[in-house]
């Protein structure tokens, strides 16, 4: 691990890093720890973790409904083993399909029962209901509760773990794991050796286009102001 210390600009302090952060033998899966998939077949969301070599994981997301895929290689031992739980509904969908749902069963009502009865309101009927059942589904795709694991300092985003009940047993089990392998990366090294590698590990994400350039310059100015870095 090489590293030089140049001075910048209000009072921040640059990190030059040499190449042998990013050590290339941890590309290869010598020890596989843990493998996990989280396959949502009806959202059309496939998560895939494997955690290797004890500190490193390969993590992918397939999302088939927005085209949104994501590989990634990401070293545990600068992740924060706190993260953010992200529950969303989408209540007007949900709104919208009982609506019509209603309206569906109002129209079969009055299209079989009643003294306006005609075919054409129970086809309305049946219409109605097909876009309700559309409409529940959309709450269903667009509805998620997941976890996101960010870097420890930068806070950058880094990967989601879909929330499930805890009398999910091969998810507790890889929670558990996962969050183990997260502090035994965290205590191989000194905070000022994570804020490093952190960096590293950041700009490595950026390169291959993974992190976007606002997020990791936010990341880098949060890393350069940690009062563990300042300490010479």
């Amino acid at each position: 691990m090489s590293e030089s210390i140049q001075p910048a600009i209000d009072g921040i302090t640059e990190i030059t890093l040499g190449t042998g952060l990013d050590d290339e033998a941890h590309l290869q899966p010598e020890r596989v720890n843990a493998e996990y998939i989280q396959d949502q077949k009806f959202k059309g969301v496939i998560r895939r973790f494997k955690i290797f070599n004890d500190t490193q994981m390969y993590y992918t997301l397939k999302s088939f409904g927005n085209k949104k895929n994501a590989q990634r290689r990401i070293h545990l031992g600068f992740v924060d083993e706190r993260p953010r739980r992200d529950i969303r509904f989408a209540w007007k969908w949900l709104g919208a399909g009982l609506g019509m749902l209603a309206l569906s069963i109002l129209l079969f009502y009055i299209g079989l029962y009643t003294q306006y009865k005609h075919q054409y309101i129970t086809i309305a009927g049946v219409l109605v209901g097909t876009f309700s059942l559309l409409s529940l589904m959309i709450f269903y795709y667009r509805t998620h509760d997941k976890l996101v694991y960010r870097s420890f300092v930068g806070g950058v985003p880094l990967f989601e773990v879909s929330r499930y009940k805890e009398s999910n047993k091969p998810y507790q089990n890889f929670m558990h794991t996962l969050n183990t392998h997260i502090q035994q990366g965290q205590a191989k090294k000194s905070m000022r050796e994570r804020l490093i590698g952190e960096l590293a590990d950041l700009r490595r994400l950026r390169d291959e286009g993974l992190v976007s350039n606002d997020q990791y310059e936010l990341a880098r100015k949060r890393i350069f102001k940690h009062e563990a870095y300042q300490v010479k």
